[in-house]
């Protein structure tokens, strides 16, 4: 399993921006995905491998929100810019080979910058989910 403590993401709607005729990504999208690749080099550079264009993922994410953002936030506003920060960074080739995505709000260590952890591993490609207690048996146990 790979874990990674990243900076708060910047919400979906921060992400694309309309440019003449064409949508880019905003230059706060463009830092924050920066900033991402240069964190997973630096883990690379201390043994972290990626995951192989063949595996199947399951993803958890922690969200530690920042004040700014207040409790109320979506958490699934920040989950398409992790993930495509996560993929253009390579620690993943494609994010089709995600199969289960789990998210959390939890309690910000450092309440005024927030920040977000995330846990990949390889899974099944067929999942089986359990009936009564959406338990993903082959992630948590």
């Amino acid at each position: 399993m790979l874990t990674l403590d990243l900076p708060f993401p910047v919400s979906a709607n921060q992400y694309w921006m309309i440019a003449g005729r064409k949508l880019i990504k905003t230059k706060i999208a463009r830092s924050y995905i920066r900033e991402v690749t240069l964190y997973w080099l630096n883990e690379k550079a201390k043994g972290a491998q990626a995951f192989g264009e063949d595996e199947t993922l399951a993803i958890a994410v922690a969200l530690h929100y920042p004040v700014r953002r207040g409790p109320d936030c979506d958490v699934d506003n920040c989950l398409k810019v992790l993930v495509d920060s996560l993929e253009t960074a390579g620690v993943f080739q494609n994010d089709n080979q995600i199969r289960h995505i789990q998210i959390t709000r939890e309690e910000a260590k450092d309440k005024t910058i927030g920040g977000v952890r995330v846990s990949i591993r390889s899974c099944p490609h067929e999942m089986c989910l359990h009936d009564g207690t959406f338990i993903v048996k082959e992630i948590h146990g």
